[in-house]
This record gives C-alpha cells, sequence and structure tokens, in this order.
C-alpha cells in the first residue's frame, strides 16, 4: 500500500515540474500597413527535443502560448507576410506587426518533379501566385491568366457559355503540356475548368527545362499547384460574384431602306431595270406603315446575360494533419431571347496532407468536377449567321401573327425560331471529371538529405451528349391564307454520344538535397514514370416522323445508327536530374528523359532527351557588391537542349489489309471476286521529331527587389515532322506513300518582363510589362518541284517565315472613267468593262499592262501560315505584350490590366462574304459607296465614298482580290480588366466572427483601341467565316462581389 502511495506523490509531481519547466508568452499580431489585427496567424516554439508547439491568434491578433524554458525563440507565420522571428530574452509579452510579402511566394517555384528557389533557377521558368490570378474575374482560368506572363499567348476565340474557347501557345511553339498536381493532365479543356479560387500558384517551363517532361512537352509545359492546409484552427473562406455579359461589339447591318437602296443600285449598274420604282424606294427609306425594317439581331439576342460564381473553402489543421477543401459554383447564361443556352459547372476538392510516421508523410488530392451546358439543336453558327445575312425587309412572323413563324430569305431558316429548343429541338452535354493522386513520401533517417517518393493518380472522365432534333414549320402568308413549309420532315432525330476516359499514372522517385561544407549544394532525382490511357466511346441514333418523346426508344429503329470504339496507349519514361551550385553563385542543372512510345516499330520507340542549364550570379560577387550596391541580383544564365514529340497514327510499321476498294482479282472467267491487299506502303523508320531548344536570359534586381527585370533570347529548331513524300506514283503501284520525318521548322524571339513594387506609408502599388516576340521559319517543307523560276520566288516555302502573305498593292480608288480607260487590264478584261468609277486600283508591278497574278507582292504577316497544322503560329500575333496595375491604400485597392498584340494581319472573308450579293443582308459600313446622285437618272454626277458602287457578285469585277485594301492590321490594345475594392474595418463587424470583409466590383474584355473595321468583328478573333462575323461574339463583363473570411 505504501509503494502505491509513494508512486502516487510521484506522479502528482511531475506535471508541477512540467509547469516550472515553462512558461506563459502572449502578446498582439498586427498588420504593419494599418496596424489592425491579424486573426489567424501560426504562432510556434519548439522544445529541446525537437517538438513544435502552436496556436493561432483570436480574432483581435491576440495569443498566448506556454513555451518550454529552454525555448529561446518564438515564430510568427502568416500566408503573404513575411515570416518573423523574435528571440525571447526573458520576455512574457512579445508584440510583433507583420509586413505583406508577395516574393516571399515567389522565392519558391515549382518546376519540374520538384521545387526551386527563384535565385538558383537556371531555365526559362515564369511563375504567378494565387494573388496574381484572382485580379481577373472570369470563369476561364485561361483569361485569369492573359496578359500577365511573358511569352504566354492566349487568344479568346468565341464567347458562347461552357465552350472555353481559347488558343493557348507558349512562345509561338503550341499549345503546351498542363501538369495538376505533378500529373500530366490531358489537353487545355480541364486546365481552364479548373475552379481559379484552387490554384495557389502556376508555372511555366518555356525552354529545354520542359524536355524533363519529355513526351508532350516540346511546346513547353504548364504546371499548376493547388493550395494545401496549414497548421492552425480553420479558417473559411467565401467570394461570391454576379454580373452580366454583353457583345464587345457586333457589326451593324444594313437598314432595310439602305439595303433597297444598294439592291436598287445594282440592278442599274448589271445594265437592267431598277429593282424598285422611285415612289416605292421612298417608302422604304421614310419607313411608312408595312415598310418597316427588321432588326434580326435585335429579334432574337438580348442586350445582355446574366453570370454568377461562388466559392466556399475551409483550410487548417494539426501538427500532424493539414487539410483545405473547396466547392464552387459558376452558371454563365447566354445572348438568346428564348433563354435557351447556358452553362453550370460545380468543382469540388480535398487536399489532405498527414504524418503517418515520423519521417513518412501522406498526401492526398481529391478533384471533381460536373458540367452541363444547354444550347438549341440548331448549330449557333446557323443562328447568329441568320441574325446577320436574314433581309432586313422580312418579318419574324407571317402576316404579323406570331402563331406563324415566318420563312425567310435567303436561307428559309428563321433565326429567331432556330434559337427556340422548343421548335427545333435541343443539345445537352453532361461531363463528369474526377481526379485523384495518392502521394508518399518518406525521409530516410541514417542517409541525410535523401528521401523516397512514390505517387499513384487516376483520373476519370465521362461526358453525354444528347441532341433533339425536331419537325417544325414556317409560313408564307399568301391570299389571305397561310401556307405551311415543312423543314427536316422525316429527317427529325434523338441522338446520344458518350464515352469515358481513364488514366493511370505511376510514379516512383529517389530524391537527395544536402550542403557539404557550407557552400557547395548537391540535389539530384531520379524518376521511373508509367502512364496508360484507355476509352469507350459509343453513338446511338434513331429517326423519327412525329415527335412523341425526346428518348431514344421513342424513334424508329428503321434506319437507327449505332456504333462505338474503345481505344488505349501506354508509355513509360525514366527521369533523372543533377544541379550543383557553389554557395548559390555558380549554378548548373544536367537533367535527361528517356520516354517510350507504343507508337512506333520496337526500335525507334525510345528517345533520349538531355537538356544542361547554367547559370552565374554576378551579385554575389565581392566587387560586384562592392562597386554596384544597387544591383541586389544579377544573374546570367543559359539553357540547351533537346526535347521530343512522338507523332502520327500508331502502327505504321505494320502493313495490315483491307478488304474493301481494289483488293479484287479475276477468276479464268473474268468475274471479279473481292479480296485483301495491303493499303500503304509500311515505314518501320518512323520515329519521334525532335527539337533543338536554346535560351540565353539575363535576371537584374535593382535597389533591394523594388525594380525586377527579366529577358531572353530563344530558338526552338523542330526536326522529323511528318509529311508525305511528294512523288508521282504510277497506277499500277497499288498503294500510297507512308508518312515519313521529313519537314523541319524554327521559331525565334526574344521576351521581357519588368516588375517595380514599391511603399510609401500606407501605399503600396505595383507596376508590371512584359513583351514577346516570336516568329516561326520553314526550314523545310515537302512539296512538289516548281514549274519555273517566279513560282519558285513567290510559292517557295524552305527557309521563309510562314506567316507571309501575298497579295496585290492598292493605289487607291478610280475617280472617273477616263482612268477607267487608261489603267492596265483589270482581271483580264478587255477595255475594263466591269469597272466603275470607286472601285479599287491596283499596281502593275511588272508594268506589262495586265493585272494578275504575277503583279503580287508581299503584304507584311498575316494569319495563314504554310505550317499550320503542326504550329499554330501563323495564326497567331507575332507580338503579345501585357501590362499591370496594382495599388492599395488603406482599406482600398484597385488592380487594372492592359493586354494587346500586334505584327498581324487579317482577311475576314465574312466582310465580303455576303456583300453584293444580295443573297442575304450586307454590313451598314458599305453604305458609305459610290452612287449615282440620282440612280435613275444615268447622266448624274457620280457621289465618292470609302467603298465601291453596289454590284451582283457577276458584275464586282476585281474588287475583292486579296491586297493590302482587305487585309487589315489587327493590332490592338484591350483594357482586359479593372477591379475596385475595399476592406471593411473590422471594428465594424469583429463581434460577429468575421475576419475580414471585402467588397468589390470589377470589369472584363471593357475597351478596345484597334482599327474600326476589325474592331467591329473583334481582333483577338480568328479570320475565316466559322470563326469571327458569323459567330458567337466575345463578351465585355461588369460583376460585382464580395469575400468573406471567417
Amino acid at each position: 500500500m505504501k509503494k502505491i502511495y509513494y508512486l502516487l506523490m510521484l506522479l502528482s509531481i511531475f506535471p508541477l515540474c512540467a509547469l516550472a519547466q515553462q512558461k506563459t508568452i502572449s502578446g498582439k499580431v498586427t498588420d504593419a500597413k494599418d496596424g489592425s489585427a491579424l486573426p489567424g496567424v501560426n504562432v510556434f516554439t519548439t522544445d529541446a527535443a525537437g517538438k513544435r508547439t502552436g496556436v493561432t491568434t483570436n480574432l483581435r491578433g491576440e495569443y498566448s502560448i506556454n513555451v518550454p524554458a529552454a525555448a529561446t525563440e518564438i515564430l510568427f507565420v502568416y500566408l503573404g507576410m513575411n515570416t518573423v522571428t523574435e528571440q525571447i530574452n526573458g520576455r512574457s509579452t512579445i508584440n510583433v506587426a507583420l509586413s505583406a510579402s508577395d516574393a516571399q511566394l515567389e522565392q519558391v517555384v515549382v518546376v519540374g518533379y520538384g521545387t526551386r528557389r527563384k535565385e538558383t533557377l537556371t531555365g526559362a521558368v515564369s511563375n504567378i501566385s494565387a494573388k496574381e490570378i484572382q485580379t481577373t474575374t472570369n470563369i476561364s482560368l485561361a483569361q485569369k491568366l492573359q496578359g500577365k506572363v511573358a511569352g504566354l499567348q492566349i487568344r479568346q476565340l468565341g464567347g458562347e457559355p461552357g465552350t472555353f474557347d481559347n488558343m493557348i501557345n507558349l512562345r509561338g511553339f503550341g499549345t503546351p503540356l498542363f501538369v495538376i498536381d505533378g500529373i500530366a493532365r490531358d489537353g487545355a479543356g480541364e486546365f481552364q475548368r479548373l475552379n481559379p479560387d484552387d490554384i495557389e500558384s502556376v508555372s511555366f517551363l518555356k525552354d529545354a527545362s520542359a524536355a524533363i517532361y519529355g513526351l508532350r512537352a516540346a511546346n513547353g509545359v504548364v504546371i499548376v499547384t493547388t493550395k494545401k492546409g496549414y497548421v492552425g484552427k480553420p479558417r473559411f473562406d467565401y467570394t461570391g460574384v454576379v454580373g452580366m455579359m454583353k457583345p464587345t461589339d457586333v457589326p451593324l447591318m444594313s437598314s432595310a431602306a439602305q439595303w433597297m437602296q444598294m439592291r436598287n443600285e445594282a440592278a442599274i449598274f448589271a445594265g437592267g431595270s431598277p429593282f424598285l420604282t422611285k415612289d416605292e424606294l421612298q417608302k422604304w427609306i421614310d419607313g411608312v406603315p408595312g415598310y418597316e425594317s427588321t432588326d434580326w439581331y435585335d429579334v432574337t439576342m438580348k442586350k445582355h446575360a446574366l453570370q454568377q460564381q461562388h466559392n466556399l473553402s475551409a483550410a487548417g489543421g494539426t501538427e500532424k494533419t493539414q487539410y483545405f477543401m473547396s466547392l464552387a459554383y459558376a452558371e454563365e447564361g447566354g445572348l438568346l431571347k428564348s433563354n435557351d443556352m447556358g452553362y453550370k459547372r460545380f468543382n469540388l476538392r480535398s487536399n489532405i496532407t498527414t504524418e503517418l510516421h515520423k519521417n513518412l508523410k501522406a498526401e492526398l488530392f481529391l478533384a471533381g468536377r460536373y458540367d452541363k451546358r444547354e444550347v438549341p439543336g440548331e448549330n449557333f453558327f446557323n443562328i447568329f449567321k441568320g441574325t446577320r445575312v436574314t433581309l432586313p425587309t422580312e418579318k419574324p412572323y407571317a402576316n404579323n401573327n406570331p402563331d406563324y413563324p415566318a420563312v425567310v430569305t435567303p436561307s428559309n431558316q428563321n433565326p429567331l425560331i432556330l434559337s427556340n429548343r422548343d421548335i427545333t429541338g435541343y443539345n445537352e452535354s453532361v461531363t463528369r471529371n474526377v481526379q485523384s493522386t495518392l502521394v508518399l513520401t518518406y525521409t530516410v533517417p541514417f542517409v541525410q538529405g535523401l528521401s523516397l517518393r512514390a505517387s499513384g493518380a487516376y483520373d476519370m472522365t465521362s461526358y453525354q451528349n444528347k441532341d433533339v432534333s425536331k419537325p417544325y414549320k414556317l409560313y408564307t402568308y399568301v391570299g389571305n391564307q397561310y401556307i405551311p413549309q415543312p423543314q427536316r420532315v422525316g429527317t427529325a432525330s434523338i441522338s446520344n454520344d458518350f464515352g469515358n476516359y481513364n488514366q493511370l499514372n505511376l510514379q516512383g522517385q529517389i530524391n537527395y538535397a544536402r550542403t557539404f561544407g557550407k557552400a557547395h549544394n548537391v540535389t539530384g532525382l531520379l524518376v521511373v514514370e508509367q502512364m496508360q490511357n484507355w476509352s469507350r466511346t459509343g453513338y446511338l441514333k434513331r429517326y423519327y416522323e412525329f415527335f412523341t418523346s425526346d428518348q431514344i426508344p421513342a424513334g424508329s429503329s428503321l434506319g437507327a445508327e449505332n456504333n462505338g470504339g474503345e481505344g488505349q496507349s501506354a508509355n513509360l519514361s525514366y527521369i533523372g536530374r543533377f544541379s550543383y551550385d557553389y554557395n548559390r553563385k555558380y549554378l548548373i542543372d544536367f537533367a535527361f528523359r528517356q520516354d517510350g512510345s507504343f507508337r512506333y516499330h520496337p526500335s525507334k520507340r525510345w528517345s533520349f532527351f538531355p537538356v544542361v542549364t547554367g547559370g552565374w550570379r554576378l551579385s554575389e560577387e565581392p566587387f560586384m557588391k562592392e562597386k554596384v550596391p544597387l544591383i541586389s541580383n544579377l544573374k546570367l544564365r543559359a539553357s540547351y537542349g533537346l526535347v521530343g514529340s512522338d507523332q502520327g497514327n500508331p502502327f505504321q510499321y505494320i502493313a495490315g489489309f483491307s478488304t474493301s476498294g481494289g483488293g479484287r482479282y479475276e477468276f479464268e472467267n473474268g468475274a471479279l471476286t473481292n479480296g485483301a491487299a495491303s493499303p500503304a506502303i509500311v515505314n518501320d523508320q518512323l520515329q519521334w521529331n525532335t527539337s533543338r531548344v536554346t535560351d540565353i536570359g539575363i535576371d537584374l534586381g535593382l535597389f533591394r527587389g523594388k525594380l525586377n527585370i527579366e529577358f531572353d533570347v530563344y530558338r526552338r529548331d523542330r526536326e522529323g515532322l511528318l509529311a508525305y513524300r511528294n512523288v508521282s506514283l504510277p497506277n499500277t503501284f497499288g498503294g500510297t506513300l507512308p508518312q515519313e520525318n521529313l519537314n523541319s521548322d524554327r521559331v525565334q524571339g526574344l521576351e521581357f518582363t519588368i516588375n517595380h513594387n514599391n511603399r510609401i506609408n500606407d501605399f503600396q502599388y505595383n507596376i508590371s510589362a512584359n513583351f514577346n516576340y516570336s516568329r516561326t521559319m520553314n526550314m523545310y517543307v515537302e512539296r512538289g518541284a516548281y514549274g519555273n523560276s517566279f513560282r519558285r520566288w513567290k510559292t517557295g516555302s524552305d527557309y521563309r517565315y510562314n506567316d507571309i502573305v501575298w497579295g496585290f498593292t492598292y493605289l487607291g480608288q478610280f475617280q472617273n472613267q477616263d482612268e477607267i480607260n487608261r489603267a492596265p487590264l483589270q482581271n483580264g478584261d478587255q477595255a475594263n468593262i466591269r469597272e466603275l468609277p470607286g472601285d479599287f486600283r491596283y499596281q502593275d508591278t511588272n508594268n506589262d499592262g495586265l493585272i494578275n497574278d504575277n503583279d503580287q507582292l508581299p503584304l507584311w504577316m498575316g494569319a495563314n501560315g504554310t505550317n499550320d497544322n503542326q504550329n499554330p503560329q501563323g495564326k497567331n500575333p507575332k507580338i503579345n505584350y501585357g501590362l499591370s496595375l496594382n495599388g492599395s491604400w488603406k482599406g482600398i485597392d484597385v488592380n487594372i490590366l492592359f493586354q494587346g498584340a500586334a505584327m498581324y494581319t487579317v482577311r475576314f472573308s465574312e466582310v465580303y462574304a455576303e456583300i453584293m450579293a444580295f443573297r442575304g443582308n450586307t454590313p451598314a459600313y458599305f453604305f458609305d459607296r459610290w452612287h449615282k446622285a440620282d440612280p435613275y437618272d444615268p447622266n448624274s454626277a457620280w457621289v465618292p465614298g470609302k467603298w465601291p458602287a453596289s454590284r451582283f457578285n457577276g458584275d464586282v469585277g476585281s474588287m475583292y482580290r486579296e491586297s493590302s485594301v482587305w487585309r487589315k492590321d489587327a493590332s490592338y490594345l484591350r483594357l482586359k480588366s479593372v477591379e475596385l475594392g475595399y476592406t471593411i474595418s473590422p471594428k465594424i463587424y469583429r463581434a460577429s466572427g468575421i475576419q475580414r470583409i471585402r467588397i468589390f466590383a470589377n470589369g472584363f474584355n471593357l475597351f478596345t483601341w484597334a482599327d474600326s473595321f476589325v474592331k467591329a468583328f473583334d481582333p483577338e478573333r480568328l479570320e475565316g467565316l466559322f470563326n469571327a462575323g458569323f459567330n458567337y461574339p466575345l463578351t465585355k463583363n461588369y460583376n460585382v462581389g464580395v469575400n468573406l473570411n471567417f
């Protein structure tokens, strides 16, 4: 009994001893900018055994922590602030003011299979933080990045909800590889649909450093890192945004009066009778009842559409487990008055890090996405084209009776009806995506600096597209009767297109990092990676005559269609990297990747891609520190390496057989019998294309980092692009030639970034500008023989830039008939009989008296390249730039972004596709034309205008030739986004438990400076009939929102 008593006495003394060895320290943490309290700051201390103890500050920024008697310092950590270490020195009260530091996030940059301190980076790597991403509000992550990164070219090609139609290009190389949380994810679609509020940072590997990702990395790499938890109490963040969207610009079409006047003039110039009498024409001009004009855009489209975005996240954790979770919802409405267009998206994410053992850490990344897109059954191209070309003299309803939609000219398709899903049908697309990654990291305790890492990632995407096409009728009104004109009778249908795509990625990694002595820093890694992809797709379609249900079984089995398919692929890679730096002054990296692809013959499947980079930090040299103290950082760097890309259809080295077509033979009686034949010659030498990438750069920091400049020049030489050898084969050959590694090209350019940040009392600001110039040259393009030296000079491709456009040199307009009679023959017409005053004049370059193709000269840089299918640079501006201005004063903050492009021309074919053909309406700007003062009097004087006289297609002469008058400079500067925010003083809502309230208003695509002609179509769009003029317009957005932290 006594033993138990003594034991209890001893146990009771231990806590008292422990308390005697601890003491309590308290204090308050404030923002150095305005003195406001900082809740949620992590306060840490460490005992003699290395165990970490921590607390977080309360809503008033106060803390109280028990620290071991042996502890000498306390650490204060807060996201976005400089970390502060305070020596205890016997104090019981320690108050701290934390200052903001964007540079802290930039110090560690995510690179291939690891991270690096920015000061030791030797490659051309750009990084953008979460704070920079959030300065622009948009549903697309790509649009939030536009204009913010040197060398990143993003063009918004369409504004239709849910399409995410953006061209993403790095340095003119092409679409990069997208890596999300360490795993290469498929395509730009998943990248653009990420929840922007989940992003911690985005890194861009723009030079040979991308070689470490090997397969698909020849165009550079975009690395996305999502947010993680932290040690501290839970923190909840909510962001809500509501707003409206409206077109940036829509070309104005002619009114009924304008169209009738031009149509009438065209009939007269064609040598026929006037289309209308003078009195009839005047009625259209006066707009008397029955002669009103119809604005088909206004009939079909709304002035604006609504959008909203909401995001709720939670983060926090203990010493052992940290978490970040989020749920987001986004919705975009369409511009159709029928309201039958829209997009909805849900994003869910859970990132958890936990310590399973003293040296074993696990990370689990889970993300899900559900999005649904609804549009009318008719292709929007036809709907929007209808608003452009349908005659303004037509009415939406026959006899203005809304029960009888009218047949309209020229397409016999009423755009108002096409946009209504209840009448014509609908298309509904649903996509579900799940991304999961498990990472285990083991720190080897008996080898300093050694760690092992294993990861497995499984992604699944499923989609289902449902298309319902209904029969419907349009009407004409004749003799007091409504005459039906059936549309799509007998061809109405229901179809389901569905499938799923799966990806499995497995990685094993060895990492080593150690400092020998005090200056020799060594890091290395070895990785083995395996990736598998498999997919299944299906398609069902049934037709019906009478619509009863929008389900497949409702259709007839007669003529039903069904098919499907499966696919799979696999790749295996071995990766390595070794880095050494001496005192962070002399830097060198060597990396390699050996990739294997299933596409090629076993002897050609493997390819080795090495890269070497180096740097010299002159600012660390004693002579620089002494002689030029204003330079805080000066680094010279260079990189060179090989990057590869597998290409072409797989298994081209296997002959195979075809049982259709020419695989027939004759028996003795002459009868043909079906057989099998090899369709083409095989090529067992087909292999990867290879890019040699060179980059030379300089990083300069001045005035202790307040001014930073990065400058790079680069070149990529690509060889082994696929092409078919251009030779003539006899008919008896019996097959086709295979693809070969024949073509080559070169991309070269330069880029720079200038960043200045400073703080003057309560005013903090940042100015950042970036610029990129790049251009592609075809080194060799396989093609047939040239007919003569002139054709070689004009149409040759080798050693020429792929964006050169040839055309006629514009000299002005003919002022009178005498000029026409004395001019060189236009378009081969004798005596220029089709030309009229006001028509365009072209230069007779070779002075042979004829205007033909031999007179064409290069018209500077256009949109078309001879190698665009393999390099989209020919469709991009040569110069891209951006300027961001950010500032804050006390609770007010302003963010402004300008984005632009230059050295780029376009020729919108829709500008003249329907002009003067009078099959449809004409853009209003053509009303400023040459015309007779009195069209009914052939002897009346000509009235000059900007455009030629109105004519039918067969009478336009040479007006619409490719020339400098039609090819327009598409350079532009756009006010991309503006945001004004205000953080309400915490004193007002402190008792509610809310830590921070910020309200804001912003706009997107607000204003554009460009050629007025191009601006009407939006210079960011691609040229071509199916892109700019007859497609869904780009939109400008106006939003209001709130940020809550609690």
